[in-house]
Formats: C-alpha cells, sequence, structure tokens
C-alpha cells in the first residue's frame, strides 16, 4: 500500500504582503502554510485588509494550500497569576481565532504559556479556565493547537502530560481544540527524539496521552540545543541533536500522515528555506 503523501511545508513571511507572500507560496510549492496575521510582539495588530485577505484565501484555495494556520502573538500567557496579563492574554486570542479565518486559517497555533512559579498544578487550571472562555467566546473562529513547549521551570506545555491534561479537562471544545508537536521544543525538554529510536518512542508516547488525530501539526526543526537543555534554538533539519533519521522517521509514521509538516527553521524562504523543504521532501519519499 502506498504511503500518504504528507503535507509539507514553512512559516511564511507576510510582512511584505500578502500578494508577495502568495507569490512566494507558488514558488516554492508549499502544500502547507503557517503565518502570523499581525505583529507577534505587539498586543494589538492592524485591521484586517479584507480586500488582501480575500484575494489570498483564493489563492490558497487555487494553489490547494492546505490547512493554512497562523500563530498567535508571543505575549500571550493563559497560565498567568497576574490578574491583568491573564485577562490580556485571553483577549488577544480571541481576537487571533475571530480574525485567522479571514486568511483562511483553520487553526491558531499557541504557547499555554508559564505558571510564574506557582506550580503546575496550578497553571494548568488556569489554561483550563482561559481556554474555556476564550473558545466560548470565540465561537465559529478557527481552532486552536497548543504547541509544546522548549521548557523551563514554569512553563506549561513542555510534557506531553500537561497538553493532555488540558485536552482531557475540555471534552466540550474537542473538535477546536488540538496539539502542534515542535520537534526542537519536544526535544529541549527532555524527550530524545534523536534518530528513528528516539523519534518512534516520543511519538508512541505522544499518541498513548493524546488522540493521534488531535496532533494536526508537525513544526519541524532540528536543534543544536542539549537533550533536555531547555532552550528555544531552532536549526537545520538534520544538522543539529534529532538528525536526519529522526526526521524521516517524523515523516513515515502512519499515525501522524494527517498532520501539517511545517519548517520554521532561520534563514531566507528562498535559501535555507528552500533547503530545509527539498530535504523534508526527500525524507518523505
Amino acid at each position: 500500500m502506498a504511503m500518504p503523501e504528507r503535507r509539507i511545508g514553512m512559516h511564511v513571511r507576510t510582512g511584505r504582503g500578502l500578494e508577495r507572500a502568495a507569490a512566494s507560496i507558488a514558488e516554492l510549492r508549499l502544500d502547507t502554510i503557517a503565518l502570523f496575521t499581525g505583529n507577534p510582539s505587539a498586543w494589538r495588530s492592524a485591521a484586517v485588509d479584507v480586500r488582501a485577505t480575500d484575494q489570498f484565501r483564493k489563492e490558497m484555495e487555487r494553489l490547494d494550500v492546505r490547512p493554512v494556520l497562523s500563530h498567535a502573538m508571543y505575549l500571550i500567557n493563559l497560565a498567568s497569576p497576574n490578574p491583568t496579563f491573564y485577562q490580556k492574554s485571553q483577549d488577544a486570542l480571541v481576537e487571533e481565532l475571530v480574525r485567522a479565518p479571514a486568511y483562511g486559517c483553520d487553526d491558531v497555533v499557541a504557547h499555554i504559556g508559564s505558571h510564574m512559579g506557582e506550580g503546575r498544578e496550578a497553571g494548568i487550571a488556569r489554561a483550563v479556565k482561559a481556554l474555556d472562555a476564550v473558545l466560548s467566546r470565540a465561537a465559529g473562529g478557527s481552532g486552536l493547537l497548543l504547541e509544546i513547549s522548549a521548557g523551563g521551570g514554569a512553563y506549561i506545555g513542555s510534557r506531553f502530560e500537561d497538553v493532555a491534561e488540558i485536552l482531557d479537562a475540555l471534552p466540550q471544545h474537542a473538535p477546536r481544540l488540538g496539539v502542534c508537536l515542535d520537534t526542537a521544543h519536544a526535544y529541549a525538554s527532555g524527550y530524545d527524539l534523536a534518530g528513528k529510536e528516539g523519534m518512534r518512542a516520543a511519538i508512541d508516547r505522544l499518541v498513548e496521552l493524546v488522540p493521534a488525530a488531535r496532533v494536526r501539526a508537525c513544526h519541524c526543526n532540528d536543534t543544536t540545543v542539549a537533550c533536555g537543555g531547555k532552550a528555544d534554538r531552532h536549526h537545520h533539519v538534520g544538522q543539529g541533536n534529532i538528525g536526519m533519521e529522526g526526521f524521516r522517521e517524523l515523516l513515515h509514521d502512519p499515525a501522524l500522515a494527517h498532520a501539517a509538516f511545517i519548517l520554521e527553521t532561520p534563514g531566507e524562504e528562498m535559501l535555507e528555506g528552500l533547503q530545509n523543504l527539498t530535504t523534508l521532501r526527500e525524507l518523505a519519499r
């Protein structure tokens, strides 16, 4: 039986305009993409340019680029003990979930955040409460994928158990709430994804805790950070500690065949980006 073709793409830059982004997507022949709908380091984003987003959405449909994912701003912290910051984070995520469909986004990827020293249980409880409120307020908006984080003492989401516990606590939102596996983050948080055996063990553990169908995206990033090093540094595919065979195993895993495999590697889209894209496509064969 032939292996289903994997949908492979990258996070694309939109700062130079959606028309130029669409041209790059077509030239690179991307199957799937991620993008920022606004400034990832600011609380407020510019209003949606309806004409530009309509054209972009139609072009993605014409090119059969799917899924289209947005990445929420980095400032959001759904586990924050600070009431003002906690509410601001919810409001910002609601806004992103509501605006993302204008760009054709199926899902928004977001980090859970940090409990700021108050403990894992308290952080997860706050995240569950925030996510329930956000998804209820943004009814009809995009879905939401919780990204595995690179770790550190106060961050929620560096362990697969964290996201599993949050998903299990929100069955009412199951159709819209899923997971994004980031390989560099998982490795930095202590999962040894190196080589075929390492990747196999990590995937098995993830889908033991989270139904495979709810792992809807994989950020394919190598890293030079030591396993368990808790640092978020992305590197070119196959040139870091995870290595070629680790990514080959990920791309050939039948349980995740449905996922979007998206690069977030450093460099220019048409140079290093294309090289990483070519590597992933070759590994997927």
